[in-house]
């Protein structure tokens, strides 16, 4: 079968999401399938195109038996809200021709965020009378609007307006968790047109590892208890939470607080540092990929933050990494949030609800000195993993879901 793949962000970028696509290009393309990704010009995190591509018009090579067609967008480190919607809104543009160009597939299939890439799908749909799946990630504009990204009025109904057509107009819905199937049943979705596929994460290559390592040597880390936040630094990230925590337990010299990562509040971390004089939190820059399994073996705790505004509107992705590590999750999330139902409903870490720095340091102080309890929440989540978030079941779920929805529209 030939298969269209939109998404924004593909290898060699690292962020979860292109290592997502491009794991599922490469699994179809295994399974027989003839797979092409359009994409435009590696340029996460810093906002620069990276060396050896260019951001032109077209370009197609063959990459693991995937062939990737890079389209121009518009791309700036700038992060500012019309930065991005010029980056989102160029790419989706240009995605339409790059597609048309690639040749008619027997079924496509795009990523939202970001939504107008949806549009983009819909249309190269129409053009080739083809079924499309439109695969939601985050809810937009609810995300948006939850992370105080989004405020304008306007903005926001008109970009309601989209999703609700998108919803109406996809041959079939693919979402992340069952969250958002039943927001999507609130808004009169039929339920036969929705599917849930989780995120998943590879377990063969992030591997349970000792917890001294390398990464520890290198940053002078052996001897500490660390409590690590790899990530965004994003505007959602609840990292007010982390480092008040810390701030709290400075007198437990034996606790250092790692954060990893780039985003807008970077800087405000590195000031709120310096003006307290804070020296139990160390700030790391984004790492290679291929240091993520020692990275992660390295944290007693791995911290996931989710927002009170965002509870049910997002699932950060790294928690199915670090369930294939083998290492105890401390989340700050709401109760009600899927995050929360994940974590307790398999007992592989524990929950902080957001704005409650002092709980969260009680916790962290308790879990410590707890290696046995962190043990076993480690293996729950490493078993969960390989029976329901692996990569080979979740991009197996996907190759018959495209055969499935290929299959009900030429009938």
């Amino acid at each position: 079968m030939k298969i269209t793949i939109l998404t924004q962000e593909y290898a060699p970028e690292e962020i979860s999401s292109a290592v997502l696509s491009q794991e599922l290009a490469e699994d179809l393309a295994t399974q027989g399938h003839q797979v092409t990704v359009v994409t435009r010009a590696p340029n996460y995190p810093q906002g620069k195109v990276f060396p050896g591509y260019r951001n032109s018009l077209f370009q197609s090579e063959f990459v693991n038996h995937v062939r990737v067609i890079r389209v121009w967008s518009y791309i700036t480190p700038h992060k500012e809200f019309w930065h991005r919607i010029l980056s989102f809104g160029t790419y989706s543009l240009f995605a339409i021709f790059g597609a048309l160009l690639a040749g008619k597939p027997d079924i496509l299939m795009a990523y939202s965020p970001p939504l107008p890439l949806g549009v983009s799908g819909w249309l190269v749909s129409w053009f080739f009378r083809i079924p499309w799946i439109l695969r939601v990630e985050d809810l937009y504009p609810e995300a948006a609007v939850a992370a105080g990204v989004l405020k304008n009025q306007h903005v926001i109904r008109f970009f309601d307006r989209m999703a609700h057509f998108l919803y109406q107009r996809a041959t079939h819905i693919s979402l992340i968790t069952d969250g958002f199937r039943r927001i999507l049943l609130r808004k009169g979705v039929p339920e036969q047109k929705m599917s849930v596929t989780p995120v998943w994460a590879d377990p063969d290559f992030v591997r349970p590892q000792p917890k001294h390592n390398r990464f520890r040597e290198r940053h002078g880390f052996d001897g500490k208890a660390i409590v690590m936040y790899a990530g965004v630094l994003g505007l959602t990230s609840s990292l007010e939470d982390v480092i008040e925590a810390a701030k709290l337990l400075e007198e437990a010299k034996h606790i250092q607080f790692v954060i990893v990562g780039e985003g807008v509040k970077k800087q405000w971390i590195q000031e709120f540092i310096q003006a307290n004089g804070v020296k139990n939190v160390t700030l790391l820059p984004f790492q290679p990929r291929a240091e993520f399994p020692e990275m992660m073996a390295a944290a007693d705790l791995n911290l996931v933050t989710l927002n009170q505004a965002l509870a049910e509107f997002a699932l950060p992705h790294k928690i199915f990494n670090i369930m294939a590590s083998e290492r105890a999750i401390l989340a700050i999330a709401p109760p009600q949030s899927d995050l929360a139902t994940l974590i307790t409903q398999h007992a592989c870490g524990v929950v902080v609800p957001p704005n409650h720095p002092q709980t969260l340091a009680n916790t962290i102080s308790t879990l410590i000195t707890q290696p046995e309890v962190l043990k076993t929440m480690g293996g729950n989540g490493r078993n969960v993993l390989l029976k329901h978030f692996s990569r080979s079941l979740c991009t197996k779920t996907f190759d018959d879901l495209f055969q499935r929805v290929a299959r009900s529209s030429s009938n």
